[in-house]
């Protein structure tokens, strides 16, 4: 008997396709293609960077879009925390609004008792005055070019007691 025929005038094939003999398959069942070893173990695929909007498209270009993706941080400090760091900025990220919202009652807070957000050299550069009485937002949309630790400043002042969350806005990368 013949091992390979070449017969071109196939009209179509079956759902499992043998790449080879004892080869990798590639499987069609229940709506969808798996990639499959001979012993039936499922095998990465490799794909080149897509070039259009029907392409499939590599990690390391799906990685890229991670830097502009707006995100959410938050962190929470107390009336005592004194200076906190909340995470660390990449190179390019953009901080496009810091909120502070009091959680506990600040007992005894006075005109002294604040908190900003900024960085070690500006303070206030993200956020400069809260209010123990109710939210504030600070829209800054600053960016930084390198990577540069962001922090809370909590001055304590006549507070004996109070917590607050300090809300970040930003595109980028900040990792905590």
């Amino acid at each position: 008997m013949v091992d390979s025929v070449k017969n071109y005038g196939i009209s179509g094939v079956a759902a499992n396709v043998e790449l080879g003999k004892a080869g990798k398959k590639i499987v069609g069942s229940s709506g969808k293609v798996t990639l499959q070893h001979a012993n039936a173990s499922v095998s990465p695929a490799e794909v080149a960077n897509g070039t259009s909007a029907s392409h499939a498209v590599t990690k390391a270009q799906l990685d890229l879009i991670e830097d502009p993706k707006v995100q959410f941080l938050t962190s929470t400090v107390n009336y005592n925390s004194g200076n906190v760091t909340i995470g660390t900025t990449n190179s390019n990220t953009v901080i496009h609004s810091v909120s502070i919202t009091k959680g506990d009652n600040w007992t005894n807070a006075d005109g002294t008792t604040n908190i900003t957000v900024g960085d070690d050299s500006d303070v206030d550069r993200l956020f400069t005055s809260f209010d123990s009485d109710s939210q504030i937002i600070d829209e800054t949309n600053h960016k930084y070019n390198s990577a540069t630790a962001i922090k809370a400043y909590v001055t304590q002042g006549g507070a004996s007691a109070g917590t607050a969350t300090v809300a970040i806005l930003y595109s980028g990368v900040i990792t905590t």
